[in-house]
């Protein structure tokens, strides 16, 4: 198997196992509603960073991503 094969197959496998964690994600925040208060704050600091670019009015995230 050629360098190029064995990088394109290790890309492959990095989108697999990011898709994995987006689906687990779904999973520990549902886990996590109501128990915010037991997160560390550094956490918390960069969740609520993160959650900026979310309009919960409209459901959307900015444009930009």
């Amino acid at each position: 198997m050629s360098r190029f094969d064995l990088m394109r197959e290790a890309v492959s496998e990095a989108r697999q196992t990011m898709r994995a964690a987006d689906q687990q994600a779904s999973a520990m925040a549902s886990i996590l509603r109501g128990r915010l208060r037991h997160v560390p704050n550094y956490v918390l600091d960069d969740l609520k960073r993160e959650l900026r670019d979310y309009n919960m009015n409209t459901g959307k995230w900015k444009s930009g991503e």
